[in-house]
């Protein structure tokens, strides 16, 4: 059960909901006899309400887990480019031949494998 009360606050109709269950206020910037304020007075109370535990707590706590242990990691960005997939190869060693840069002169004397 609630009861409501309309007041007049800086110069604007506010509606003050209190539940007579548990003694929660909440309020509505609008009229005692609009559309949004039975609303509100219909819907059930959400401090009364009793609360359910999330449906989706989680991959993680099937395998016993606290925390979601981020096996992926962050998601690189930007990382298409011409210079880093160049930059990628020379640091795993994937030169390409074909490819014309500050380092071919280094490469000229590395036998092909």
């Amino acid at each position: 059960m609630k009861t409501a009360k309309e007041i007049k606050v800086n110069n604007r109709v506010r509606t003050v909901i209190e539940c007579s269950l548990c003694g929660a206020t909440t309020h509505t910037n609008a009229g005692i006899n609009t559309k949004t304020s039975k609303a509100a007075l219909e819907r059930s109370c959400g401090a009364c309400m009793p609360r359910k535990p999330p449906v989706y707590e989680g991959w993680w706590k099937e395998f016993g887990l606290d925390k979601n242990p981020g096996v992926y990691g962050p998601m690189p960005r930007l990382r298409t480019g011409r210079r880093y997939r160049m930059e990628e190869a020379r640091r795993m060693g994937w030169m390409a031949w074909t490819w014309h840069d500050e380092y071919e002169e280094e490469r000229k004397g590395v036998p092909i494998k």
